[in-house]
C-alpha cells in the first residue's frame, strides 16, 4: 500500500491506495469519527479493490502523533472544500463515487450539497445530515469547553491505552455484539486501533463539536446524483428514523435497513453491505447515468 498526504486548509488530508489505475469512476472511501482509512481498507468489497481506482482518505484531524488546526472555523463548505480539492489533486477533474460511514458520510454529504460536480454517486452508511448525534456521543459534542475537554482527554486516552478497551467501545455501538468476535469485527478492530490510540484528543474533540453545529436537512434536495444509503435497525448513534426522513429528502434515494444492526454496518452484516455496495457502484451503473 502507498500512503502520502495532501494539504488542506483544514490541514493536511492522508491518503492510502494501491496506487493502480483501473477503468471507472475513481472510489475514494471515507471513514468515522475516531476510526481510520485502513478499515475501509481492510474491509473493503473484493471486486471493487480489485476492479476500481481507489482512495482510503483520513477525516480533517485524523493524523496519528500530529495536532491539526484548533481555531479555524469548520463549516460544511470549507469541508467541501478541502474534500474537493483532495479529489482535485488525486483524480482530476473526474467525478468520483464516494462511500462514506457515519461522519465521513457527512463529509460526502457537505461535498454533495456544495461541489455537486464532483460527484457521479454517492453511498451513505450509517450517516446523518444533522450533525447533533444521539446518545454518549451528544453528550461528546457538549464538552468542547474547560472541564468537558480535559474529561474527554482523559476517557478518550483510557479507552484506548489498552486494544481490549477500545473494541469494547465499538461492541457498544453495535446491534450485534457478537459480530466483533467473527472475522470482520478483529480484523477491522485491528486496522484502526493503531492509529485511534495516536489521535489527539483536543483535535477529535473540537471537530465533534463543530459538527454539532450543521445542519444539511434543508439542503438535501438539492442533491441530484444517486445515493444508497445502508442504515442499521438498532443504530444507537444515528436512529433509523433520521435515516429515513434523510431518504425522503434527496430526490434520488434508495434505503436499505439492515435488521438488527447498530452503527458499524461493515462488521456487523459484512455481506450485506459487500453486496449492496458492488450492486450500487458498478461500472456498467456508472456508465448509464
Amino acid at each position: 500500500m502507498i500512503t502520502y498526504r495532501i494539504a488542506t486548509e483544514l490541514g493536511p488530508v492522508r491518503v492510502v491506495t494501491d496506487g493502480i489505475y483501473r477503468p471507472g469512476p475513481p472510489l475514494v472511501w471515507l471513514h468515522g469519527w475516531t476510526l481510520s482509512p485502513w478499515g475501509w481498507v481492510a474491509l473493503m468489497p473484493p471486486a471493487l479493490r480489485t476492479q476500481r481506482r481507489w482512495y482510503a482518505l483520513s477525516l480533517p484531524g485524523h493524523l496519528p502523533d500530529e495536532d491539526g488546526p484548533r481555531t479555524l472555523l469548520l463549516t460544511p463548505e470549507r469541508l467541501a472544500e478541502a474534500l474537493a480539492q483532495t479529489i482535485q489533486d488525486l483524480t482530476g477533474e473526474a467525478p468520483v463515487q464516494v462511500v462514506g460511514h457515519s461522519l465521513g458520510g457527512f463529509w460526502g454529504l457537505c461535498l454533495a450539497v456544495h461541489r455537486p460536480t464532483r460527484l457521479e454517486r454517492l453511498v451513505l452508511v450509517s450517516s446523518f445530515a444533522r450533525g447533533r448525534l444521539s446518545g454518549a456521543l451528544a453528550r461528546v459534542q457538549l464538552a468542547d469547553h474547560g472541564a468537558g475537554r480535559a474529561l474527554f482527554r482523559l476517557g478518550y486516552r483510557w479507552l484506548t491505552a489498552r486494544p481490549e478497551r477500545w473494541r469494547r467501545l465499538l461492541v457498544r455501538l453495535s446491534g450485534r455484539p457478537e459480530a466483533w468476535q467473527e472475522t470482520a469485527g478483529q480484523v477491522f478492530s485491528e486496522s484502526v486501533y493503531p492509529d485511534a490510540k495516536r489521535y489527539p484528543p483536543d483535535v477529535l474533540l473540537q471537530l465533534a463539536a463543530a459538527v454539532a453545529h450543521m445542519d444539511l436537512t434543508e439542503q438535501l434536495g438539492s442533491v441530484q446524483c444517486p445515493v444508497l444509503m445502508i442504515a442499521g435497525e438498532r443504530d444507537p448513534v444515528v436512529p433509523v428514523a433520521h435515516a429515513r426522513e434523510m431518504a425522503d429528502r434527496l430526490p434520488k434515494a434508495r434505503l436499505e435497513v439492515l435488521p438488527g444492526v447498530g452503527h458499524v454496518p461493515v462488521v456487523e452484516a459484512p455481506d450485506a453491505v459487500c453486496a449492496l455496495l458492488e450492486r450500487f457502484l458498478s461500472v456498467e451503473k456508472s456508465l448509464s447515468v
